[in-house]
């Protein structure tokens, strides 16, 4: 199916899904016509196309057109209209004057016959028109409202990229998917290719315009596959003007103000460059610039002006325009009940005249597609969607409108599955009905019966002509419409697999189609279509035999049936019941995304605050309504054990608690206070509940965990790529065992090797009673189980995992990865400890001057804490305001503060002095060891950071050993001409003051945890920012060896440590480490591991780039992921291996090897059995993950218990 769209030009990735029944398209410029020219072509139903940009935001929609039908004239007959039409006609002027007209004219016509009838001479004709011209009056000018399409400014523009999901139906193994992947690759819009063979989905990337979905879709129609477009959205370019990036650089080299300048005048030359500012003290800068390949030419420019420059922190910003306009809404409206064409025109001018320029309509509907799409900013209670609803409904009674949700993915995949398990049904019917006659005549009584029967005897006798039997002939009429029309999906499908590969246009070459071609669906046609024409070619050669045989002659030499048209009804009947089998399995094994998705109500307790709240009688009403017509703002009530609408900000006082573990896999239920944000998914388990809607349109925390959990499913895993290695060249392989067990059985036949009491056949000879082994190979060597080993085991573990709270963003790859764990290292602040962190121990060095100095200590702290959003920040400055920061008596005139990244904050200061008529002017630090020693030189030598300051040094030895992270404040005091002297020769040296000693307690479950993962094998770490005597004593609460511990490192020094674990296996093989991180400067880090492990909360889901989200705050669920991973992965390799032995085992079987021992085969009924076994058997494999795991040892226990009591 891939393949049929790939040779699109435009198109980066596709992604098909055989269990959503849907593909995704990524490409550069609007193409999704040509897409769903190229699924037509390719014998795929496109029903619907999305288009979505990058982030997932829907830019428009549209459903593919049946053929037009002929319109139909209600107003004629009356006696057949529904009563929906004759209201409308009531209730419309546009109608009633045409119907009007009409009348008039067959009066005119019934006067003028009756008129001939009585021979009269005239009749006044002119009266009747000019009641017709009385009773026909106009509806308005509609001209101005010429219904006209929008059309997107991104629809016209062919240089963007889209992504297009595209449903798509008939793939039935990784052969399909391959097949698909193929042909779409070759179209020169596609860019990329993504095919999911369980989701019955691909994904496509691809260059505009967005209607060159079309054609991708024609492409897979011409390999021979159903398609239907469900998504096509523009990819979010990165150089989109939308996006804003700033980047922390560490510079080396400068030394003065000169060299500030220098290198701030040589990036604000650079055209997206917007903002510098570099920092001397603390060799930096930040840059912050629109194009995120503007980095490179950042680092080059530095680079050119004599310094050295790293990145350390890459952040990615948006724009102000892109926050104004995630205001606007698009809403799409179905009306149900317009008759004729006047009614989009009279739809659209209700609109216009209730709300003016405030809406506008990007698509108009039509008596066809009676949708109407309205864009508008709402601006409520004047302007909002259920007001629009209104409007609608009260122009024509008879009309309906109901907010129109696309179906999604799962919805249409759930559609795709059940109209496939439909049609395999009804072949399969046609087929059992065949079957039962045929096993009666051709296995019961030709087999069963004896021979002297009367009834076994009539069957033998020939008629009609020649020497076919009547039993031949009853076998050849009932097998005809099984083989036709049972099996003729896997006919037609076969044969437009070679179309695409050997059509006048195609792409592929000669000798690739030669060596690997077709799929299940070929194999199954050969061999049905073999048995069928070679047994009707037996039929032949006897009905044109010169000598019928003499049905009374001696029982001995009684001829038996050589056909093999029981052969082709059973094996259909076989191959339809295990594929039948497999859709039903497969469907289960997808059931993770409509699980979360069943989590979302579809009513809400709309709480209407119409009333006069100072009315004496003020009580706030409550209707239901559904969810689709809420809006951002409304107020809502969640009643006891009900689940909120949408996402939402609790407006009560209270507490209330709400059980987050569908969506978390929490069983503790969670507190909520006021302003805090309440999810959907979640149950209401305390008293009712009034919340504010924040979030609709797919961007609540549900919607954002089913798009990781879809897009992870749809990522493949490395072993994945054998499969694909595998299935590309099976069919082509067993095709030519097929032909080659058919040439060896033939020649030994011929050539007197074999006796000739083997050949049991009286017309066809070796020739065809070799058919059958060449039969047998072809349907059993079918490769459905080896491409549904890996998918089914993966969809399904993803399942398991979203119900633990997991997110598995990484798809395969990252189940693959994490099974093979040797390290995990773990950050330590928020990750190993609570990050609730808090100043619980503050020492100033010089305690005369303590009570002096505080207020002016905090505040400066706390003005430069402020900035930071580091957790030791905020704690300090928390601290600093609950102690007297904001006291009256210090009053900061100025202040420059800057952020030195991984060391802390420095600012200088002015502060008006009460006491004295002038200003006074400071320069303050708070930060590690590591600040101090780079503010000047002179600091080692003149502070009290050297070791010459016992005191100083036993109070951070103190702090830092019981596990304290310290926060040290210094500052100087400054002459106020010396401000703007960066060098600042002439001030003091920094003098340290206080000591801030932050606690920050370890996780109660991390101990166990560390020690879980031990036992299974794998190797813990800890990196931290912190020094080393608190990461040591942290370290050593944790049983964490000294040598597993790196401190004091900055964010891409964790990355970097990361790389080193990574280079030291002992073996060629590299080892795989994972890290856990909360998110807070852990970007380098969870970029350089192989598994990346987030600990997200609802508002980081849709951020993270991590392998893996984990939704709750428990450390518990990193031994559980690392145990399901190991148990899928190796479910994974146990249906590798299963389907592999299978097949290899029962190919040799069925060519024929054992034959000559016992002259035993596998016939080709059995061998579609044992096909259909194999798949069934890899899929019912997989869904046993979702049974609990058997604990050995506990069973060993058991055992061993009763025997004692024995």
């Amino acid at each position: 199916m891939a393949s049929a769209v790939s040779s699109a030009n435009g198109i980066r990735n596709v992604d098909v899904s055989i269990i959503d029944h849907a593909i995704r398209i990524q490409h550069e410029v609007d193409i999704s016509r040509r897409f769903t020219d190229e699924l037509v072509k390719a014998a795929f139903e496109v029903q619907h196309i999305s288009t979505c940009d990058a982030s997932g935001r829907q830019l428009h929609t549209r459903d593919v057109p049946h053929e037009p039908t002929k319109p139909t004239s209600y107003h004629l007959w009356p006696v057949f209209m529904s009563r929906a039409q004759r209201k409308h006609i009531e209730n419309c002027n546009a109608c009633q004057s045409e119907r009007q007209k009409y009348s008039i004219k067959h009066r005119t016509w019934s006067a003028l016959t009756q008129a001939r009838r009585r021979g009269q001479a005239s009749v006044d004709v002119s009266a009747l028109e000019r009641g017709e011209s009385q009773l026909h009056t106009p509806v308005g000018n509609r001209s101005s409202l010429a219904l006209t399409n929008g059309t997107s400014s991104l629809e016209k523009d062919e240089a963007k990229v889209y992504i297009a999901t595209i449903s798509i139906e008939g793939m039935t193994c990784a052969s399909c998917s391959g097949t698909i992947t193929a042909e779409l690759e070759q179209m020169d819009i596609v860019q990329h290719v993504g095919v999911n063979l369980l989701s019955n989905s691909a994904t496509v990337t691809f260059s505009g315009p967005s209607s060159n979905a079309d054609n991708i879709v024609e492409a897979i129609e011409d390999v021979g596959y159903e398609a239907t477009i469900d998504d096509v959205q523009a990819a979010v370019s990165p150089n989109d003007s939308n996006h804003f990036y700033k980047a922390s650089l560490s510079i080396e080299g400068m030394t003065c103000g000169s060299c500030v300048g220098t290198i701030t005048r040589g990036l604000q030359d650079l055209p997206d460059v917007q903002e510098v500012n570099v920092d001397l003290v603390g060799d930096g800068a930040t840059v912050g610039f629109k194009n995120w390949s503007t980095v490179d030419s950042i680092l080059t420019k530095i680079g050119d002006l004599g310094y050295g420059a790293t990145v350390v922190d890459f952040e990615e910003l948006y724009a102000k325009e892109q926050g104004r306009a995630s205001h606007e809404r698009s809403v799409q409206f179905q009306i149900s009940g317009m008759y004729c064409p006047n009614c989009p025109i009279n739809i659209a001018s209700a609109i216009h005249g209730a709300f003016g320029d405030d809406v506008l309509i990007s698509e108009h509907p039509s008596l066809k597609n009676p949708r109407i799409t309205l864009a508008y900013r709402p601006n409520p209670p004047t302007l909002t969607i259920r007001r629009l609803l209104s409007v609608i409904n009260a122009v024509d009674a008879a009309w309906s409108a109901t907010v129109y949700h696309p179906p999604s993915v799962e919805e249409r995949s759930r559609t795709l599955q059940r109209k496939e398990r439909d049609r395999i049904l009804r072949h399969l019917f046609l087929t059992f009905l065949v079957a039962i006659p045929s096993f009666i005549i051709g296995v019961v009584y030709m087999s069963l019966v004896s021979e002297e029967n009367g009834t076994r005897r009539w069957f033998e006798e020939p008629i009609w002509s020649g020497t076919t039997m009547r039993m031949e002939w009853s076998l050849f009429i009932m097998t005809t419409p099984a083989m036709f029309y049972g099996a003729s999906i896997f006919h037609a499908r076969a044969l437009k697999e070679i179309w695409s590969l050997w059509r006048p246009k195609s792409k592929v070459s000669f000798l690739r189609r030669l060596y690997r071609f077709g799929s299940m669906n070929l194999l199954i046609s050969a061999g049905t279509s073999v048995a069928y024409f070679a047994s009707l070619a037996v039929l032949i050669m006897e009905a044109t035999a010169s000598q019928p045989i003499d049905t009374h002659h001696d029982m001995d030499n009684r001829r038996k049936s050589m056909t093999y048209f029981d052969t082709v009804t059973f094996l259909t009947f076989f191959i339809l019941i295990g594929r039948f089998l497999e859709a039903y399995s497969k469907a289960k094994t997808g059931d993770a995304v409509a699980m979360l998705s069943g989590l979302r109500p579809t009513e809400a307790l709309l709480l209407d605050d119409s009333f006069d709240e100072n009315g004496p009688e003020y009580k706030p009403a409550t209707r239901k309504v559904p969810v689709s017509v809420l809006e951002v703002g409304d107020n809502v009530v969640i009643l006891h054990g009900a689940s909120p609408p949408t996402d939402g900000i609790l407006e009560q006082d209270g507490t209330f608690v709400f059980d987050e573990s569908s969506l978390t896999g929490e069983s503790k239920p969670v507190k909520k206070i006021r302003g805090d944000t309440i999810f959907t998914g979640s149950v209401n388990v305390s008293d009712p509940v009034k919340i504010t809607v924040t979030e609709l349109g797919g961007k609540s925390m549900l919607d954002q965990i089913v798009a990781v959990v879809r897009d992870g499913q749809a990522k493949r895993a490395p072993i994945e790529r054998v499969a694909d290695l595998l299935t590309g060249y099976f069919v082509p392989a067993i095709t030519m065992l097929a032909i080659v067990t058919w040439i060896v059985w033939l020649a030994l036949g011929t050539s007197g090797r074999l006796p000739a009491d083997w050949l049991d056949a009286d017309q066809g000879g070796w020739a065809f009673w070799s058919v059958e082994f060449a039969i047998a190979v072809f349907v059993v060597a079918c490769p459905c189980g080896i491409g549904l080993a890996a998918p089914t085991a993966l969809f399904v573990g993803g399942g398991l995992a979203a119900k633990s709270g997991i997110l598995v963003q990484g798809g395969g790859e990252a189940f693959q990865e994490a099974s093979q764990l040797d390290a995990i290292v773990f950050d330590k602040t928020g990750t190993l400890t609570e990050g609730q962190m808090m100043v619980t121990d503050v020492q100033f060095l010089d305690e005369k001057k303590a009570v002096l100095l505080q207020h002016l200590v905090f505040a400066l702290t706390k003005a430069m804490e402020e900035s930071s959003t580091h957790p030791i920040a905020r704690a300090v400055a928390d601290y600093c305001s609950q102690h007297g920061a904001d006291r009256p008596e210090v009053v900061i005139k100025s202040a420059e503060i800057k952020e030195m990244p991984g060391q802390g904050m420095t600012g200088r200061f002015v502060l008006q002095d009460p006491s004295s008529p002038t200003d006074t002017a400071y320069e303050a630090a708070i930060g590690n060891g590591r600040l101090l020693s780079t503010l000047s030189p002179s600091v080692t030598e003149h502070s009290q950071v050297s070791a010459t300051n016992l005191y100083l040094s036993q109070i951070l030895a103190r702090l830092q050993s019981t596990g304290f992270s310290t926060a040290i404040f210094c500052w100087r005091k400054l002459p106020l001409d010396a401000l703007s002297d960066t060098s600042c020769a002439a001030a003091s040296p920094f003098v340290p003051i206080t000591v801030f000693g932050i606690s920050d307690p370890i996780r109660q479950e991390a101990q166990t945890v560390l020690q879980a993962l031990r036992d299974s094998g794998v190797d813990v770490h800890m990196c931290t920012g912190d020094n080393q005597t608190t990461a040591q004593a942290i370290a050593s609460q944790l049983s964490i060896p000294v040598s597993n511990v790196r401190a004091g490192i900055m964010p891409q020094g964790k990355a970097s440590y990361i790389r080193e674990l990574q280079s030291l296996g002992q073996s060629s093989r590299r080892r795989i480490i994972a890290f856990v991180g909360d998110g807070t400067n852990d970007t380098p880090a969870l970029s350089a591991a192989d598994v990346s492990i987030a600990l997200s909360s609802g508002s980081d889901v849709a951020v993270t780039t991590a392998s893996f989200i984990l939704l709750n705050s428990s450390l518990q669920t990193i031994p559980e992921l690392v145990k399901l991973a190991k148990r899928v992965f190796l479910r994974v390799k146990l249906n590798f291996a299963w389907a592999a032995v299978y097949n290899i085992c029962l190919i040799p079987v069925a060519a024929g090897v054992f034959f000559p021992i016992s002259q035993w085969r596998l016939s080709p009924v059995w061998a579609s059995a044992a096909m259909a076994g194999s798949s069934v058997s890899v899929v019912l494999s997989s869904l046993a993950l979702k049974l609990p795991e058997l604990e050995w040892m506990k069973v060993k226990g058991l055992f061993a218990r009763n025997e004692h009591v024995g």
